[in-house]
């Protein structure tokens, strides 16, 4: 049966606009009236967008389990979603395992939509109607190229909070602008050189790669560069293969040898250090072993979804805490690489089944490869390589919200597309038939879904406006209360606190929220509400450490050093590497007259660091 005769429904068409524009949406959208302006409105439309898909999702599941390519995404993303769902149920933080820590988003909700987003793709996605997403690779492409650009030349309307350099483009931080910018030169690369493709968006393809490459050399990333070298370099690899195979080949291996040469090279090793190696790759290898250890420790569950943050400190060894240029007090809440990060805070049967889903796209698209010729390849290789990108990108940095949705779409896009098969044809040159016809197993989705399938996608889209609608007005009211400074008035300051206040009225209590109120009341008069606040967060969740470190700051402001001891002696457990810690404790038990107490610090500190500040300081104040 060919391609083009399968009748695709209304409903599909739909679903393919709600695929497209949604992940438009997620991967540009920022919002700067909300304290978090990248994350949390991209999380937003996230759940929006998924949830109305996950209604047609549902409807069209068992048509879609006639074919056994379908099937098996359908087995293995259902797999996945019920580890997550496992893991969710285990995490002791409820809200933070469910939404995501706060400015990261990536809880079980946010994965759960991810998955949707895959299985979409996988099922509305042809031949025919990815054509579409030309317009989408044009369209987001300028956007964060372009806004990235105007960054550079402090052309920027919004003036940012930003401790990074310029080039924050719609991601908020650099890498993840890199990242997305090196996938999109990619798909660019693809669209540019596709013959097929309608000339006006082809022309506008090429400039958008060096441009591209450009705004990521300003931003001082070179993952972004390795991402789109390795993305383009497979679709080159795949137009000389269609033309000389012993050329390819020799192409095939030298490949290889310069990509474990750069690989090496980011790792301090080899010829190619200095053009790859960057200090913070070092920093990541600390993110990495943190992350092993947690995973060692807590191996079925991990240390609960995204609460990698919380336990960073517990699992982190003395050479990232004694870090000269950093110290103990440059903590992470991510592993910088997702295999490691979910590992690490889902467990190893989430890990196995992330693993599982990765390993089915990466043999889709080698089949996909093999079974297609022509331009019906390389249109293939394009997508293909576009998500290798992505995944080349993920195992040196964060699930961050607007790259994820690219990684998970092209995935679904490489398994639809993967599951038709091209006849022979000429490299470069139209033929009769060139669309492609499906595999044979696979009959096609006719006739129109059910009439009820819009009412229940939304359906489901209000509840997710339902669930986003109060994360919103927090989120809202917090960079309300956060635009002023603390009044000295005693009038003013009520009214201060009211509006401090406000952000914890919406019925959910965000954990990072919650200290950022009490933070806001003890400063402004409210001091024992604020105290009362804090004390609770802490005896509910002790190893958030916003929480704790508020009440160790309200202790020792007032003196109170009887009660912040028991916390700092928590600390010693779970951060046994914070010498820091160790000499403010030290300080505290000379305060309240335990000398003895405080110069049993000293051997602690100097087994860790010896020569530092804090050393030579708890030798002066309280040393024999």
């Amino acid at each position: 049966m060919s391609q083009s005769s399968i009748q695709i429904p209304s409903a599909s068409r739909s679903a393919r606009n709600w695929f497209f524009v949604g992940a438009t949406l997620v991967g540009i959208t920022f919002w700067t009236n909300v304290e978090d302006p990248f994350n949390a409105p991209k999380s937003w439309i996230l759940y929006i967008t998924a949830f109305w898909l996950l209604g047609w999702v549902a409807f069209n599941v068992k048509k879609f389990l006639q074919d056994s390519v379908t099937r098996l995404a359908i087995i293995l993303s259902g797999t996945l979603a019920l580890t997550f769902l496992a893991s969710f149920i285990a995490t002791s933080d409820k809200f933070t395992g469910f939404f995501g820590d706060y400015a990261r988003r990536t809880g079980f909700l946010a994965y759960f939509c991810l998955i949707v987003f895959f299985l979409a793709g996988a099922m509305v996605i042809n031949d025919q109607n990815i054509k579409n997403f030309d317009y989408i690779t044009i369209g987001v492409g300028y956007i964060v190229v372009g806004y990235g650009a105007m960054q550079h030349f402090k052309l920027d309307p919004v003036k940012w909070n930003n401790p990074y350099n310029a080039v924050l483009s719609t991601l908020g931080n650099p890498d993840f602008a890199a990242a997305v910018i090196g996938i999109f030169a990619v798909l660019a690369f693809a669209l540019a050189v596709n013959p097929r493709r309608i000339l006006i968006l082809r022309l506008l393809a090429v400039p958008l790669i060096p441009v591209g490459l450009l705004v990521i050399q300003w931003a001082q990333v070179r993952q972004g560069l390795l991402a789109f070298g390795l993305g383009a370099g497979l679709i080159i690899l795949v137009w000389v293969y269609q033309r000389q195979k012993i050329i390819a080949g020799v192409m095939l291996l030298g490949g290889i040898f310069v990509a474990i040469a750069a690989i090496l090279g980011m790792l301090n090793m080899g010829p190619l250090t200095k053009y790859f190696y960057k200090v913070s790759v070092t920093y990541r290898g600390d993110y990495w072993r943190a992350g092993m250890r947690m995973l060692k420790s807590h191996p079925w569950f991990g240390v609960g979804l995204d609460r990698f943050g919380s336990y960073f400190t517990q699992y982190r060894d003395a050479t990232q805490a004694t870090r000269i240029d950093r110290g103990p007090s440059v903590h992470s809440n991510a592993a910088h690489n997702v295999p490691i990060q979910l590992a690490a805070t889902g467990g190893i049967f989430l890990a196995i089944a992330f693993l599982a889903v990765t390993g089915f796209i990466i043999w889709r698209g080698i089949e996909g490869l093999r079974k297609k010729s022509g331009n019906d390849q390389m249109v293939f290789a394009g997508f293909f390589a576009a998500w290798v990108a992505y995944e080349a990108q993920s195992l040196i940095s964060i699930d961050n919200l607007g790259i994820a949705i690219w990684g998970w779409v092209l995935g679904g896009i490489v398994v639809a597309l993967s599951r038709t098969e091209s006849p022979t044809s000429t490299a470069g040159i139209a033929t009769k038939g060139s669309a492609g016809r499906t595999a044979k197993n696979f009959k096609g989705v006719k006739g129109s879904t059910s009439p009820a399938q819009p009412l229940v996608s939304y359906l489901l889209m209000t509840l997710a406006i339902i669930i986003c609608l109060p994360l919103y007005l927090q989120d809202s009211a917090l960079k309300t209360s956060r635009m002023y400074r603390v009044p000295s008035d005693a009038t003013q300051q009520t009214a201060y606190q009211n509006m401090a206040r406000k952000a914890l009225s919406y019925g959910i209590k965000d954990p990072h929220v919650v200290v950022s109120v009490a933070g806001e009341l003890a400063q402004s008069g409210a001091l024992q509400e604020g105290t009362n606040m804090a004390e609770e967060l802490h005896k509910a969740n002790p190893l958030f450490s916003d929480g704790f470190l508020l009440l160790i700051s309200i202790y020792e402001q007032t003196h109170q050093y009887a009660k912040v001891i028991p916390i700092r002696r928590a600390l010693l457990k779970t951060d046994p590497y914070d010498y820091t810690n160790m000499q403010k404790l030290g300080e505290d038990l000379k305060n309240v007259g335990d000398i003895a107490g405080a110069r049993a610090m000293l051997p602690l500190i100097d087994a860790i660091a010896p020569n530092s500040p804090e050393a030579k300081l708890a030798h002066k104040d309280f040393g024999a």
